[in-house]
């Protein structure tokens, strides 16, 4: 962001021009073809304040939008953003002097100033998309002002609360700020704050920074301007250093690419698949190292076919050389099993996995559930469906660890709404579950993936989604960011905050990020692969991973 003082152009301007201006702010705003009696009432009270076309100076709108931007009047109903159906609505009585409004289009929220006064910028407070830091260092203040909801994003339901910031302005000044922010101009100065809002931590534990540490990076494949490498999955074999990873094309899009590293995730070479693999649509891959009662391993890869759909699988017997084209399963799932544990000594495997409203595809269940099947041949078979728990919304995207003697189990399981991750837990190893409960904030998040560290400890990995839902308000400062949470099986299982946290990786295009594959190599790293938009710039999303240890994030906090 910038600010300049050119000289104003302003007084050159013929009148032809001062007229197309105010007819621009009079046309731009049409309601099903009728003319907006408040955008013509703007037009029409700035030619009176000229008194004279010849007063050119006074005839301009304060602000003039760049990029495509409009120029409007603050009234409930009012579009925000040009990009998004988002309404204005509530607005508090310091802003009443405010009543114009830059509605910036979807390239940027740039304009100049044409009349001096203050510029207001409503920035939302969750952190991904939160200004403060850009406007702060244009010389913007933090405006004594509470919180609020400016904004609706459908009706009767708010959007994220947003805080204000401030900066006089003079003719000719260029303003220029992100995306989602509401630009307002005023003459009046409001009382400004050295600080920011204050708001309680929601989070009491410590986090950790390691996001712009980029020699632990591992970019798997990356993003292009036209590909968007997608949802991603890994699978580490016995000898500690072959690793598989799937992942798909577009966002939940078609079943992609699969690659192998011989040297545990630090170089990676592409594998050829059997044509129907492209055939699966709206997908999040999963794979899995599977061995059958007899000892004979295959590596499995699951994928959907449109949401809820079939499972399908294919898989490989001789180490991910050559694979089998994808077979249905007969099971109908939201998102391919994320977690298949081993029991009776290998002869049984359990996978565990979601679907929306069963009662669509013939089943008497009538809510969002997560299910269970089993296999007596290494995964080559499986059963039909067995509901264990019920979640309150669909993509419950389970994942499931046991206790390390075995005698316990802890699903954790993504929320689809405003609200903390559902917790199930089993004290049968995972036979049997109970209802599902909150899980803790600090580990509240979308698609986790959990595994043991060296040491015994629990690394669980999401897409951050910690907010306080009471307030609908999202001052996490981590919340849409790649995460980690370390603490115990205790502390999960009794819904104990843990440890701390790692911010692992920082996503560049909000929540967009995470279903990730999870390994531990035999000198402690751990790797967690996601997919990401990893860099500010016209590329789309790349699979990337980052590797850490324990006793190095230890020495952090």
């Amino acid at each position: 962001m910038e600010s300049r003082n050119p000289k104003s152009q302003t007084d050159s301007r013929p009148e032809k021009e001062v007229f197309e201006t105010c007819s621009r702010l009079v046309s731009v705003e049409r309601t099903e073809g009728k003319m907006n009696s408040n955008t013509v009432s703007i037009a029409l009270a700035t030619l009176s304040m000229c008194g004279t076309l010849a007063a050119a100076s006074l005839a301009q709108q304060p602000l003039q939008p760049l990029d495509g931007g409009i120029l409007m009047q603050v009234e409930s109903g009012a579009k925000v953003w040009s990009d998004r159906d988002y309404t204005m609505t509530a607005w508090p009585e310091a802003l009443n002097e405010h009543r114009v409004f830059l509605q910036s289009s979807i390239r940027s929220s740039r304009f100049e100033v044409f009349t001096p006064g203050y510029v207001v910028v409503l920035t939302p407070l969750n952190e991904v998309h939160n200004q403060s830091d850009v406007l702060r260092k244009a010389g913007f203040e933090f405006v004594d002002l509470e919180p609020f909801h400016p904004y609706w994003i459908r009706e009767g339901r708010n959007g994220q609360p947003c805080i204000a910031l401030q900066k006089a302005v003079q003719t000719g000044d260029s303003i220029e700020f992100g995306y989602y922010g509401i630009a307002l101009w005023s003459r009046q100065r409001l009382p400004v704050s050295r600080t920011a809002p204050e708001v309680a931590p929601l989070i009491t534990i410590p986090t950790v920074d390691i996001s712009e540490q980029t020699q632990r990076h591992v970019i798997v494949a990356a993003g292009t301007e036209d590909t968007y490498q997608g949802h991603v999955d890994t699978v580490l074999m016995p000898d500690g250093k072959t690793m598989f990873a799937v992942w798909a094309i577009n966002h939940a899009g078609y079943l992609g690419p699969l690659a192998r590293s011989d040297d545990a995730g630090l170089t990676w070479h592409r594998i050829e698949t059997p044509e129907n693999w492209r055939q699966m649509r709206t997908t999040t891959p999963t794979i899995h190292r599977l061995v059958d009662p007899e000892g004979t391993e295959r590596l499995f890869v699951f994928a959907g076919q449109n949401f809820p759909g079939r499972l399908r699988q294919s898989y490989s017997e001789d180490g991910g050389r050559t694979w089998t084209p994808m077979q249905d399963t007969g099971l109908a799932a939201e998102c391919p099993p994320k977690s298949i544990l081993a029991f009776d000594d290998g002869r049984r495997l359990v996978m565990w996995c979601d679907r929306r409203d069963p009662s669509s595809s013939g089943r008497e269940d009538v809510s969002p559930v997560v299910w269970k099947s089993e296999s007596f041949d290494g995964g080559l078979t499986w059963s039909d469906e067995q509901v264990v728990v019920r979640v309150p919304t669909r993509w419950a995207q389970p994942a499931v660890i046991r206790s390390p003697d075995g005698q316990r189990a802890v699903m954790l399981m993504r929320y689809n709404g405003r609200g903390p991750s559902p917790l199930a837990v089993s004290n049968d190893g995972g036979e049997t579950w109970s209802e599902a409960r909150e899980a803790p904030l600090a580990v509240t998040g979308h698609r986790p993936n959990m595994v043991y560290a060296p040491d015994g400890r629990l690394v669980v990995v999401f897409r951050d989604t910690a907010g306080d839902f009471a307030r609908g308000l999202w001052t996490n400062p981590t919340a849409g960011h790649f995460v980690a949470w370390v603490g115990t099986f205790d502390d999960l299982y009794h819904g104990r905050d843990g440890q701390y946290r790692i911010k692992l990786m920082h996503s560049h295009a909000g929540w967009d990020n995470a279903y990730s594959g999870l390994e531990v190599l035999p000198d402690g790293t751990i790797v967690a692969t996601n997919y990401i938009k990893y860099q500010a710039g016209p590329e789309k999303h790349s699979v990337v991973s980052t590797r850490f240890k324990l006793n190095e994030t230890d020495k952090m906090w």
